[in-house]
C-alpha cells in the first residue's frame, strides 16, 4: 500500500478486495450500523460507519441508496 496525503482516511486508496470480500465487509458493516441505530448507541461510531458505507458503495459503483 502506497502512503497517502490523508492518514486519517477511514479506507486506504491502496486497499484491494475481491468482489466477495467486498460484499462481505459491506454487509458486515450495514448490520452494524443497523445494530447500532437500533440500541441508539455510539452515534459518533454511525457516523464512522455510514462514512465508509458511502464510500465503499461510491468505490463498488452502486446507488448511495437510504445512508
Amino acid at each position: 500500500m502506497a502512503p497517502s496525503d490523508a492518514d486519517d482516511d477511514l479506507v486506504p486508496l491502496g486497499l484491494v478486495l475481491r468482489l466477495d470480500e467486498a460484499f462481505r465487509v459491506l454487509e458486515a458493516l450495514e448490520d452494524a450500523i443497523y445494530e447500532l441505530e437500533r440500541t441508539s448507541m455510539a452515534p459518533g461510531l454511525r457516523a464512522e460507519i455510514a462514512t465508509v458505507i458511502r464510500l465503499l458503495h461510491g468505490r463498488l459503483g452502486f446507488d448511495q441508496g437510504g445512508l
